[in-house]
């Protein structure tokens, strides 16, 4: 059997390859990652339960924490005023919008903010109801117009029935030039119809201030808006700005709190008359001592200025204080201006903190005492009053007492081993004891009263 030559030549080349071919490197290890037997294998995400959300409820609780700082005010605008164009930027305030774009059409059931006595801001939402308007926008009548007095004669009216040298009298109210500025601000306008009284009587009004009452609170971190009526002052005033002094209350009024605005000599007390006294908190016997801030110099025709209280105005252990609260005119100067020409006085109230921090007692505790481990010193917390009282109440009853004891037993120490044993009549009385009962007719006897009585022995 013959081979042929083809196969045996592909049988050659195959054997000569497998000769010239290289071997393969062998891979280096590589170090694998190993996994804990304890840690698990398999990761279980937990499941999330889906939460229904008040959306109107949401955004009524985002209102009461928004501050003026957090919301963002609207886009600034421009408009046209006596020719000039100018650029308008609103701003917020308490969450306020002022000076926003008003609308293009007119809505009688526009927003509008009114002020509580302690001048903080409420938005009212006009509504109607049968036909009529409720809660609708304020009325100024014409608190902020001017009167002017215009006559006509025969031939400037041209009346038919008026004669030749008669002359027509008329009151006209004209509108003040800023109406435009006054209706870019939904704040409430102060009138001598929102004036309140104050005084122990209440006979006094509050006037130029509308907002806030005498002797309300404001409260640490709130914005309260300070308002008074624009017109009160003379035409030429265009600025006003605000003084804030200290009200030393008496202690009659105090009554006994432990807190006060700090040792102030009674020089610093300013002089004023029965007749300047226009707050009960100084018809009381107050005492306005030195001011403390002034605010700078704002429109007076704006007619209001917000007010935050901050405790940097506050001494150091004082929670609450009464306050003065002043407004001075540009025409006045500063050497013959009286705070108390036109205050009002009101109490700033720092309120109480709470810990909200779950063992905050334990965790300032272990500081203290880290604090000793580590520099040998005590931190010095300074007097505890709750401790003191008790520590010193506790001894003084217990001696108290003991004296009651001691003069209750020396009042009691009498002899007695002279008293006898008193022997009763029982039935050899002859005083009745109960009415109506005779005791001369008895149809039985009267049992024994001891062993005594009994004739005989027990074993009889």
């Amino acid at each position: 059997m013959r081979i042929p030559i083809a196969l045996i030549s592909l049988l050659i080349a195959n054997a000569y390859a497998l000769t010239l071919a290289q071997p393969e490197a062998t891979p280096e290890p590589t170090l694998a990652s190993t996994t804990d037997a304890s840690e698990p294998t398999q990761h279980l995400h937990k499941r999330m339960r889906e939460v229904i959300v008040n959306k109107q409820h949401a955004a009524n609780q985002a209102k009461k924490t928004a501050s003026s700082s957090s919301e963002k005010p609207p886009p600034a605008w421009y408009r046209t005023v006596d020719g000039q164009v100018e650029i308008v930027k609103p701003t917020v305030i308490a969450g306020v919008t002022i000076s926003a774009k008003p609308p293009k059409t007119t809505d009688p059931l526009q927003e509008w903010v009114s002020l509580n006595k302690q001048g903080l801001p409420k938005t009212i939402r006009p509504e109607i109801k049968k036909g009529r308007t409720n809660k609708g926008h304020p009325d100024y009548s014409t608190y902020f117009q001017s009167a002017t007095t215009v006559t006509y004669n025969k031939e400037q009216l041209k009346a038919h029935n008026m004669a030749e040298d008669e002359v027509f009298t008329e009151v006209q109210y004209i509108e003040e030039s800023d109406l435009e500025d006054h209706k870019l601000n939904p704040i409430i306008r102060c009138t001598p119809d929102r004036y309140k009284k104050k005084g122990i009587a209440k006979d006094v009004s509050t006037e130029p201030f509308c907002t806030p009452e005498d002797d309300v609170r404001l409260i640490l971190d709130k914005t309260h808006f300070v308002t008074w009526y624009s017109r009160y002052f003379a035409p030429e005033v265009k600025k006003v700005r605000i003084h804030l002094s200290n009200v030393k209350e008496s202690a009659k009024q105090k009554g006994w709190k432990k807190r006060d605005l700090g040792d102030v000599d009674e020089e610093d007390d300013i002089d004023y008359t029965p007749f300047d006294k226009r707050s009960k908190v100084l018809e009381h016997g107050g005492k306005v001592k030195e001011g403390f801030y002034v605010s700078e110099w704002v429109s007076n025709e704006d007619g209001y200025y917000p007010l935050t209280i901050i405790e940097d105005w506050f001494p150091p252990n004082v929670y609450e204080k009464k306050v003065l609260i002043s407004l001075q005119p540009d025409n006045v100067p500063d050497d013959e201006f009286s705070v108390l020409t036109d205050s009002i006085v009101v109490e700033f109230w720092k309120g109480s903190k709470v810990s909200k921090g779950d063992f905050a007692d334990l965790h300032r505790q272990e500081e203290k005492h880290m604090q000793k481990y580590l520099t040998g010193d005590d931190v010095e917390e300074g007097i505890d009053y709750e401790e003191y009282l008790i520590m010193m109440t506790l001894p003084t009853c217990v001696v108290i007492a003991a004296f009651g004891m001691w003069l209750f037993v020396r009042v009691n120490a009498f002899d007695l081993s002279n008293l006898k044993k008193k022997k009763f009549a029982r039935d050899k009385t002859t005083h009745r004891m109960i009415p109506f009962v005779s005791k001369k007719n008895k149809k039985y006897d009267s049992l024994p009263l001891s062993n005594l009585d009994v004739g005989g022995s027990k074993r009889d």
